[in-house]
């Protein structure tokens, strides 16, 4: 929803001379504190029910958070994906189990309220625990018990995805060369991506390949009591969220093994995933007219299944794992999202996160029937994935829209965060405090619609609120680092109060929302030189300014000035 124009700070709509008068916008009471604190939250006044989910999520993941002891004696903290998934009623059982592509979704929100063993400590048990010949359990637990789900292949990317975004936090080669069990972490993150292609990859599409599940899910299509391993005769296939997760692990492998010192195996990860999208787009691609977004996924020979629904018109979710983890080229962007967004107005969807559309018939294991499941229902823990993709390829609105779907739906049911729902069928899944779900949403709030990146001690902002006015406060335990903003728009200009404990200079990306020249000014005194990049719809400028207490304002130069 976009802010009514009268509802802005006038001030800024009134022309060069008002603007340098400007002292800064107004802070409402809700607003979050621009000064060092250790605490997270956030507001957008056109949108008043965003602020009530900070404290859902972080009830959510404190709900899910335990520690334990690892295989080596070594303290492991973490999230189970949530209450349901618990089993300490079970004999024989352990408690509970840590989930590779669970934690990988996790930690970009868990980085906002816990400390360095919540974002390190699992990953590094996933690859203590790894297999001998490179492969990786789904799961990790108290009892060491490991168990590898053979129908999918994400099990490898999306530890190496969740080591990136360890690393991505913390940046420091020590944690990538320290040693697990005789392998530096490394050493262990390059041989899982070996497994995969080695084991995984198809020779004729060189893709990644899986059992016939929906293009991510864990439930194959041949009906079995063990629907998560593959047995003689299942079917593989090629599909998109397999090529999507494996480009973004691969692309992860480049940054670490650089940072690493291992300037060959960067070299041979970056091959890799240029080949891998290049395969990707002549396998799974649809160019023509009617589709402009990837397959779901085709099935290897042998082929035995056959379906009453034509799989090529199947808009699957992949496609938006294929925009969130960068795989699809920027030209492909807006055909995606039209793609997507289409089948969620046909499947009558009243927000983002439908996992395919069409529905598969006849899928006749357990939870699998149309519109329940992974078999066209929603999914918050892909919604956000989405919204975040929409803000960050540079479709800001319609991000801000899916957002506020999500935001709404959650105030329907204050303080639950559903792992799955079938509006059509009035069903939700058993769990209600899925803390992937709550994470990723929130991962769309932070890092989506207020832009707000932290490398290490580095800060970049980047608000992608628009016309809209509203303010963000966050704090990194694991560095200490935090940061805060107020931003206002208005007709032809916008102001950013900002705070930062950063010992660095911070970046800061404004959009620029009307056609004249644009001017940036830094404490209302020193003029500020800009760059400009345009990506999707979106046209921002760039300016570096010192961290502390300070105020950006853009502003549009009014016709006939002379130019400083």
């Amino acid at each position: 929803m976009r802010r009514p124009r009268g509802q802005t700070c006038a001030s800024l709509g009134l022309g060069l001379a008002a603007l340098l008068l400007f002292a800064g916008p107004a802070i409402s009471a809700e607003a979050p504190n621009l000064a060092y604190a250790k605490a997270v939250g956030w507001h957008v006044d056109s949108m008043p029910e965003l602020a009530s989910m900070e404290p859902t999520i972080h009830a959510v993941l404190d709900r899910v958070h335990v520690a334990f002891s690892g295989v080596d004696g070594q303290p492991v903290d973490g999230f189970f994906p949530g209450p349901t998934y618990s089993y300490d009623k079970l004999p024989g059982w352990a408690p509970f189990r840590l989930y590779g592509r669970d934690t990988a979704t996790d930690l970009p929100m868990a980085r906002y309220y816990y400390g360095t063993p919540a974002l390190r400590s699992a990953i590094e048990e996933f690859l203590r625990e790894q297999y001998a010949d490179g492969s990786i359990s789904a799961t990790v637990a108290p009892d060491y018990k490991v168990d590898k789900a053979t129908v999918v292949s994400d099990e490898e990317t999306s530890v190496i995805v969740g080591a990136a975004e360890a690393f991505d936090a913390m940046p420091d080669p020590a944690w990538l060369n320290q040693p697990l069990r005789g392998q530096t972490a490394i050493e262990r993150l390059n041989r899982a991506m070996d497994w995969v292609l080695a084991n995984r990859r198809d020779a004729s599409t060189a893709l990644i390949k899986r059992a016939h599940t929906t293009d991510w899910g864990d439930i194959k299509w041949e009906p079995n009591a063990d629907p998560s391993h593959m047995q003689p005769g299942d079917q593989w296939t090629v599909s998109i969220y397999d090529q999507a997760i494996a480009y973004a692990a691969l692309r992860g492998l480049v940054r670490m093994n650089a940072a690493a010192g291992r300037d060959a195996d960067r070299a041979r990860w970056e091959a890799q995933a240029a080949d891998l999208r290049a395969a990707t787009d002549a396998t799974l691609w649809q160019d023509d007219a009617d589709h402009g977004f990837y397959r779901i996924h085709r099935h290897l020979a042998p082929d035995h299944v056959r379906h009453d629904v034509d799989e090529s018109g199947v808009v699957a979710i992949g496609n938006a794992a294929a925009i969130f983890y960068g795989l699809a080229d920027a030209d492909k962007v807006p055909r995606i999202l039209a793609a997507l967004e289409r089948a969620r107005v046909d499947a009558g969807a009243g927000k983002p996160g439908l996992s395919l559309d069409p529905a598969y018939p006849a899928w006749f294991q357990v939870q699998m029937d149309q519109r329940m499941y992974q078999n066209g229902a929603l999914w918050d823990w892909w919604a956000g994935r989405q919204i975040s993709a929409e803000f960050w390829s540079g479709f800001w609105h319609i991000a801000r829209d899916h957002l506020l779907m999500v935001a709404r739906d959650w105030a329907s049911h204050p303080g639950q965060v559903r792992e799955w729902e079938s509006p059509w069928l009035a069903r939700t899944g058993a769990d209600q405090a899925y803390a992937g779900a709550a994470a990723v949403v929130g991962q769309s709030v932070v890092d989506g619609l207020f832009g707000v990146q932290i490398v290490g001690r580095e800060v970049g902002l980047m608000p992608r609120l628009d016309d809209a006015s509203g303010g963000v406060h966050v704090y990194e335990p694991a560095t200490d680092i935090y940061v805060a903003y107020e931003y206002q728009a208005a007709e032809r200009g916008e102001a950013l109060q900002y705070g930062s404990n950063s010992p660095t200079a911070l970046s800061i990306r404004l959009p620029v929302r009307w056609p004249g020249d644009t001017r940036a000014r830094l404490d209302g005194k020193d003029w500020l030189p800009i760059t400009y990049q345009r990506t999707g719809e979106m046209l921002v400028g760039t300016v570096i300014v010192p961290s502390g207490s300070h105020q950006v304002t853009f502003f549009e130069v009014a016709s006939g000035r002379a130019k400083f």
